[in-house]
């Protein structure tokens, strides 16, 4: 790859980042001794201008990227050091452990790039190093002779700053919470209109359902219509319904969605203003232990505390006011319905964080209900508690899929919950239409799951380009065999996206982001697997044939459940593996009975939605 902006006779090196667009020709028209791009985008747009460059991951260690992933994980809960608990919370909620999960994955390829730099710096003592705005943040803080070359502002954007909102299976936009809000206010009006229920706030037996889907949990829906008891919908993050399916499951059920409009609640503004003066008071307060946070915030004898104050500061000054309404809601539809018990899917979850501490507080009961397959390896605990909320580490019940996951959680020190094998209400609606499977499909399908951003490998260049390569491969080897590759995305909103290239290379292969797995696994022939997906069991429950292709970039390694029922292979040895499978039906047949004996022995329960509704009013 030829280049005019490379010279070794300049001691300037550019340092570019995704925050420069395809239009700024003019940081290009200077010569540079090196070019080195900071991220995915960056590295796709020097790619396609043919400009030589290298790329920040080639200064980093395998074993750094390692160490990031640890220290986030114990650096994401800076708000419970030094009295943070008293300081910054608001009816006993922590503030700052609300936003954890973001704050998590904001910190990632900060440290990365902290680490890069650090090297750099060490590595051109002598040179200018001219970087985009974000770049230029975290090389001023260390030191480098550094210049800023465009006088964009530095800006801030966490994860669920943004939602994503599904317009096809393969199209979607993110829009700012605030336009969300309206639209969700919106669906509050016309669920009124079309569904109008009235609930009894004094009946006993009422059981909240927490940011649960109406489609993927259909059968649960249906469940309620044969209970006497009073269900009711609490979803503050997800839309209560997003299309027509999901409005008329709701309408045909006996799960009553409430969204409050704000004027409904009557909170107090002033108290409100208040409640946030006093808190970013003592956020200031807290914060000034420079002297701590500088010897927390720190790796390698490399500190970050001068970068992340004011970022941290503002990223916490700009929830404090939302927190707050969603606490006031929170404990209005706790205190006001009677609720005997609420049902959560993840422990870590903004909305799920706040029922949770109230639910506790107010003597209600909190299952935690499995919603995906455990990584039960020793090195994913601590995501699984912090990041990922998958263990009932508060909650009072776990609902397990059946014996594995259950086995798996009984062995952890610090789980108290009382373990029910209820099995996944998520496989019932599957079940049911089970015979809705084609046969002789010439579909392959393919569950692609990439590098996730919530690791230092989900911004890993290398890491994506080698996960491209990959999929390249298996479609050939498909495609070889006269069968079509049909590639479902991970729903991840976090997901970076393939390269403009990869879709145009791929441009007769559907590639899939959104919707609902089940149609796509019934037009199938035999599902693949790339990266960790519960998929692979909904695929075994219809039962077809699976194979499993390891990837380095579950870096947290494999679940028990996929290594024990499905056949596994390498990229290197899936062209000869897929080969034999499709040529030899005996080999198909035992993968699918396989799996089917996995599945028999480790998900209980058949009607589990029913199993489900029926142990709540038991508790």
């Amino acid at each position: 790859m030829q280049s005019k902006t490379s010279n070794q006779k300049s001691s300037n090196i550019l340092l570019l980042d995704s925050s420069v667009n395809n239009k700024e020709s003019a940081i290009f028209k200077k010569t540079y001794k090196n070019i080195i791009t900071f991220d995915i985008n960056s590295d796709r747009l020097l790619t396609r201008k043919k400009i030589l460059h290298k790329i920040s991951d080639d200064f980093i260690e395998k074993s750094e990227l390692k160490l990031i992933d640890s220290v986030c994980i114990e650096l994401c809960q800076w708000y419970d050091k030094n009295g943070g608990d008293e300081l910054l919370s608001y009816e006993n909620i922590n503030l700052g452990s609300l936003f954890r999960v973001e704050f998590h994955n904001f910190l990632i390829p900060v440290i990365k790039n902290f680490l890069i730099l650090n090297k750099l710096k060490n590595l051109h003592p002598n040179s200018t190093f001219f970087c985009s705005v974000n770049i230029f943040q975290i090389a001023d803080k260390l030191g480098m002779n550094s210049i800023q070359i465009d006088d964009k502002p530095f800006n801030i954007e966490l994860v669920w700053d943004k939602i994503q909102v599904n317009l096809t299976r393969s199209i979607s936009l993110k829009i700012s919470k605030k336009t969300y809000n309206k639209i969700k206010n919106l669906s509050k009006i016309i669920s009124d209109l079309i569904i109008k229920k009235n609930y009894n706030k004094n009946l006993q037996n009422t059981f909240g359902f927490i940011e649960f889907d109406p489609i993927k949990y259909e059968k649960i829906f249906q469940a309620s219509n044969n209970f006497k008891e009073q269900f009711l919908l609490y979803n503050r993050h997800r839309p209560v319904f997003y299309n027509m399916k999901s409005l008329k499951i709701i309408k045909n059920s006996k799960i009553f969605p409430f969204i409050p409009l704000k004027d409904y609640l009557e909170i107090d503004e002033e108290m409100i203003n208040v409640s946030y003066k006093k808190i970013l008071d003592n956020l200031h307060q807290f914060l000034n232990n420079d002297e701590f946070f500088n010897s927390f915030f720190k790796l390698n004898d490399i500190e970050f505390w001068k970068f992340l104050k004011p970022n941290l500061i503002k990223i916490f000054q700009n929830k404090i006011i939302d927190s707050i309404y969603e606490i006031e809601y929170a404990k209005f539809f706790l205190v006001n319905h009677n609720l005997k018990s609420v049902i959560i899917l993840s422990e870590a979850g903004f909305t799920e964080q706040i029922i949770l501490s109230l639910a506790k507080k107010l003597s209600i009961t909190v299952i935690l209900l499995q919603h995906g397959v455990i990584v039960d390896s020793p090195s994913a605990l601590n995501y699984n508690k912090t990041v990922a909320g998958l263990l009932p580490i508060n909650s009072n019940y776990f609902f397990s899929w059946g014996q594995l996951s259950s086995e798996h959680v009984k062995k952890l020190n610090s789980i108290n919950a009382e373990i029910k094998l209820i099995g996944n209400p998520n496989l019932d609606r599957i079940l049911e239409k089970k015979d809705q499977c084609l046969q002789n499909s010439n579909n392959v399908l393919l569950l692609a799951t990439g590098p996730r951003n919530q690791q230092s490998i989900g911004h890993d260049v290398n890491a994506w380009k080698k996960y491209e390569s990959m999929i390249k491969s298996i479609y050939a080897t498909v495609s070889e065999h006269n069968l079509n590759l049909i590639i479902k995305r991970h729903p991840d909103t976090a997901e970076t996206d393939f390269s403009t290239e990869f879709y145009s290379e791929l441009s007769n292969v559907k590639i899939i982001k959104n919707g609902d797995l089940l149609n796509l696994l019934f037009d199938s022939k035999i599902v693949l697997s790339l990266g960790i997906s519960s998929g692979v069991l909904e695929s075994q429950v219809l039962e077809k044939p699976v194979i499993s292709i390891s990837s380095d970039h579950d870096v947290l390694g494999n679940s028990e459940f996929i290594s024990n029922s499905c056949l596994e292979t390498t990229i290197e040895e899936f062209d000869k593996t897929f080969s034999k499978v499709i040529t030899d039906p005996d080999k198909i047949n035992h993968m699918i009975r396989k799996g089917n004996e996995f599945v028999a022995k480790n998900i209980s329960n058949i009607a589990s939605s029913r199993i489900l509704l029926d142990t709540l009013k038991k508790l």
